[in-house]
């Protein structure tokens, strides 16, 4: 026998045996005929705190544990913590009547609560990356984007949150009056941003969202336990309004970050559902076999972009990156997971009247070689000599990886451009340095928050907390602030349609693929709600016979 052959026998019983470990590390009884259902969510989140939490597996948690004043369902917008709600044309503003509800510690839950919630989110020391999400409150982006180093910020914060508008009429009743027009603010008040949070609970503990011990909640669900890096657990809470719809006694989230693993304990029965890392070598088969889900959903993946890192600072750089690609052969030939080439940054499926706005802001990107190259060369980079070495930041995910190594083969075939090298991290270490504009390169992903464009278009303004790119451009935020102040829906649109022409032309971002979510379900679970905003809420889900 030969000695490579013999080396590779060995090699592979390595591989097995590492995969077994893994298997083992987070292994649970076998799941069949239990009343518990396990889901992975990749890793390990940093808080279930509704103003804090700003990732997928963040949010897929707050969804169990906490709830609105309305609530996302298979029928809808539904009432959530308010019973029924009114809109005052003339006034702009929302009366949000609210049921007897409590808090899992008891407490009840008040109009007080919602406007402590709402404003603790707002206030620029609480540093929540979703605080956009509240700007169509009168007064709030105001308040947010306070310069904490001015020297009377202090005093500016506490005036700024006697203004912001919302107020508690009575225990029970809510005032919120907005800025402008917004069509979406009920679907908005759903959002984990939006949830209620115990003051009392708060302002003990700092570190309450992470803490098994201190977290209230209010929700379908409470935590009962977190073991960081492995498992949470979280239970029926038997002080939620609605309780006795919840069917799933328990739900365990485990922390699974490689694919293959994932798959083999999805295969063995350990596992009830997946998340869409899914190995991209078997989604042939598992389609084949007929246990692949697709669930259509409104995201667009993206390549964020360093703009205060050279040469990335550039948007003729950032362009010909952007035109040197075939997305048609990344969707196709790598993804295949149901997703279709991004034309633009707006993904469709956002309305526009009768419309689609995608539809009517036609292709926004161009895909064109010879333009790249001469970009490329205006830039400094003939032929693509003199291109520093970069890095694409990515997380140990199978499916990130292969569009990576698609792009730099792209960019060195039609660009002649070496130098750029695909570094994987942990995800929790990709999360930090996103955070802290630690990158050139990274992947990343948006889905939207709610059927309007803002979801997307704010995500780029200068100050959102979601702009890892450290993009600015004061004629993309002027327009942005005059849609949230718009009271005219086709002026809103006209004004969208020409922020995401800015954008297209800056580039600070490249858009890859419009994406599909595939996930693997065992079909003994079911009722559980996804949307195509790719929420997930396990309220009404059940165990079939």
């Amino acid at each position: 026998m030969n000695g490579g052959e013999e080396m590779k026998r060995v090699r592979d019983v390595v591989v097995f045996l590492v995969v077994v470990v893994l298997v083992l590390q987070f292994a649970v009884p076998m799941l069949a005929g239990r009343n518990v259902v396990t889901m992975n969510i990749g890793s390990d989140p940093r808080s279930v705190d509704p103003a804090l939490a700003s990732t997928t597996n963040e949010h897929v948690l707050v969804n169990q544990l906490f709830e609105g004043l309305t609530r996302q369902g298979p029928e809808g917008i539904v009432p959530g913590v308010a019973k029924e709600w009114s809109f005052d044309k003339d006034t702009n503003t929302y009366t949000f009547i609210l049921r007897d509800a409590q808090f899992s510690n008891g407490d009840p839950i008040t109009a007080e609560d919602f406007v402590y919630s709402w404003k603790r989110a707002l206030d620029p020391r609480t540093g929540s990356e979703y605080a956009y999400q509240l700007y169509y409150i009168k007064g709030a982006q105001a308040l947010n984007e306070i310069d904490l180093a001015a020297p009377d910020a202090e005093e500016q914060i506490n005036a700024g949150l006697e203004t912001v508008g919302v107020r508690a009429l009575d225990e029970s009743t809510l005032e919120v009056t907005l800025e402008g027009l917004a069509p979406y603010f009920l679907s908005l008040v759903a959002f984990p941003t939006y949830h209620p949070v115990n003051k009392n609970v708060v302002e003990n503990d700092p570190d309450w969202g992470s803490s098994v011990t201190s977290l209230v909640s209010n929700g379908p669900y409470v935590l009962q336990s977190w073991v960081h890096g492995e498992k949470i657990v979280v239970v029926t809470n038997d002080k939620y309004w609605d309780k006795d719809i919840v069917s799933i006694d328990q739900l365990d989230f485990l922390m699974i970050e490689q694919a293959n693993t994932q798959l083999i304990m999805w295969e063995t029965g350990q596992l009830d559902i997946t998340t869409d890392n899914v190995p991209v070598t078997e989604l042939d088969r598992l389609e084949k076999e007929g246990v692949l889900k697709k669930q259509p959903v409104i995201a667009t993946r993206f390549i964020f972009l360093n703009n205060e890192r050279a040469p990335l600072d550039d948007p003729r750089v950032r362009s010909a990156l952007s035109m040197a690609l075939d997305r048609e052969a990344i969707t196709h030939s790598v993804i295949k997971s149901g997703s279709t080439p991004a034309t633009a940054y707006v993904p469709p499926g956002m309305p526009e009247g009768t419309m689609d706005f995608r539809d009517v802001g036609g292709t926004l990107i161009e895909e064109d070689i010879a333009k790249a190259k001469a970009l490329l060369a205006e830039a400094g980079f003939l032929d693509g000599k003199g291109f520093p070495e970069i890095e694409i930041m990515i997380s140990a995910n199978e499916k990130t990886k292969a569009i990576a190594e698609a792009c730099i083969e792209m960019w060195k075939k039609n660009l002649n451009i070496t130098t750029i090298e695909v570094r994987s991290v942990e995800s929790k270490i990709a999360s930090e340095r996103r955070r802290g504009f630690d990158f050139d390169m990274t992947f990343s992903g948006w889905y939207g928050d709610f059927l309007d464009p803002m979801t997307f278009l704010e995500l780029a303004t200068s100050k959102s907390g979601q702009n890892s790119m450290q993009y600015s451009n004061p004629d993309y935020d002027r327009l942005i602030e005059e849609v949230n102040m718009s009271s005219d829906e086709q002026e809103r649109m006209t004004r969208m349609h020409q922020a995401e022409a800015i954008l297209m032309k800056d580039m600070p971002l490249i858009p890859i693929n419009v994406e599909g979510s595939t996930y693997l379900s065992n079909p003994r679970v079911q009722g559980v709600f996804r949307n195509i905003l790719n929420m997930v809420d396990f309220k009404w889900a059940y165990i079939a016979n």
